[in-house]
């Protein structure tokens, strides 16, 4: 009776101790995530590094992030070119000091390739994109981007992308400070 009495107790000790804590947030995932033309795309970050330009090594920092659809036939690539070291903070296509290059790409490969890309068309604003980099540690970047639009010019096509957010992690050729 007692070894059963000592059994009951272990269990319930056990279930007890064995309980999901709620308030504890899950990992993030790796991924870049964002609308194109307000339809969801989800990325998987093929390269991402944070390294001097090697143009201008002492004074200009490049962040590059570049992803790919699932099956390999559309191409997101984001660029940042800034003064100093990359802080955490908003950089965008009118930032002094910073250069902001962002290639979309369809049918990579193929005879129809179509490249939107950060461009003024005519007769429209200048094209604006967004990085947004709220957080930097030595395993992986986060932050968010969008876009009034990027501009393919030999089909005068126009996309946008808004609701972007990145977070590109163990990747292994990630070159993070």
């Amino acid at each position: 009776m007692r070894q059963i009495l000592n059994l009951f107790l272990l269990s319930i000790l056990f279930f007890c101790s064995c309980h999901k804590n709620e308030d504890s947030p899950a990992p993030p995932v790796s991924g870049i995530t964002f609308k194109k033309d307000g339809v969801e795309e989800k990325f998987m970050p093929q390269y991402c590094s944070i390294r001097p330009n090697s143009s201008w090594p002492t004074t200009m920092t490049d962040f590059t992030l570049s992803g790919n659809s699932s099956d390999f036939k559309t191409f997101l690539g984001i660029t940042l070119q800034v003064s100093g070291e990359l802080k955490t903070g908003s950089y965008d296509t009118n930032t002094s000091g910073c250069y902001v290059i962002a290639d979309y790409m369809t049918n990579v490969g193929n005879i129809n390739e179509k490249d939107y890309a950060v461009d003024n068309a005519d007769n429209y604003p200048p094209g604006y994109f967004k990085v947004t980099i709220t957080s930097i540690s030595d395993d992986w970047i986060m932050g968010t981007f969008s876009c009034n639009y990027l501009y393919e010019r030999t089909f005068n096509e126009f996309i946008t992308i808004t609701e972007g957010t990145l977070l590109p992690k163990d990747i292994p050729d990630t070159l993070l400070k």
